[in-house]
């Protein structure tokens, strides 16, 4: 372990103790919600955002820590859903947002979950200070789609 961060830049080790901090935060929110079990039918139905009239919004570094993990399939941001949703199933559900996370189709737990969501998005915000991370609190699919490469113009 000594070996691999002797090798990494300091802008990669704050990256990585970052990255592990939100893991850990992630971990400490599942814990949370496992005790009010809210109920998921593992329907996909959340991850098409026009079905609930719904704009999810994300923190930069929760986006940054997906596209440092995985690849950015293609998609199309008017179509309002998830990229990450395959055969009605998150197809990256360690990685996946806070608001993700704290998202359920189940009305009665509407309010306890907003007081956890803010809860953890503080958490969230006081680790952008801490690593001096630049904070953007934007819409999830925009934030994707300016990080998606570019094609070429020939």
């Amino acid at each position: 372990m000594k070996d691999v961060l002797a090798n990494m830049t300091t802008r990669e080790v704050v990256q990585e103790n970052l990255y592990s901090e939100l893991s850990l935060l992630y971990q400490c929110l599942e814990k949370e919600l496992a005790q009010l079990n809210p109920g998921c039918n593992t329907c996909g139905t959340c991850c098409n955002f026009s079905t609930f009239g719904h704009v999810l919004y994300t923190s930069s570094i929760e986006v940054d820590y997906i596209t440092q993990n995985v690849e950015v399939p293609d998609f199309n941001v008017s179509d309002n859903v998830c990229p990450f949703l395959k055969d009605n199933e998150c197809s990256i559900r360690d990685l996946r947002t806070l608001g993700c996370r704290i998202f359920y189709c189940n009305p009665h737990y509407k309010e306890i979950l907003y007081d956890l969501y803010e809860k953890y998005h503080r958490m969230i915000k006081e680790l952008s200070k801490k690593y001096n991370y630049q904070w953007k609190y934007l819409p999830f699919l925009s934030q994707l789609a300016e990080l998606k490469p570019k094609p070429s113009l020939r």
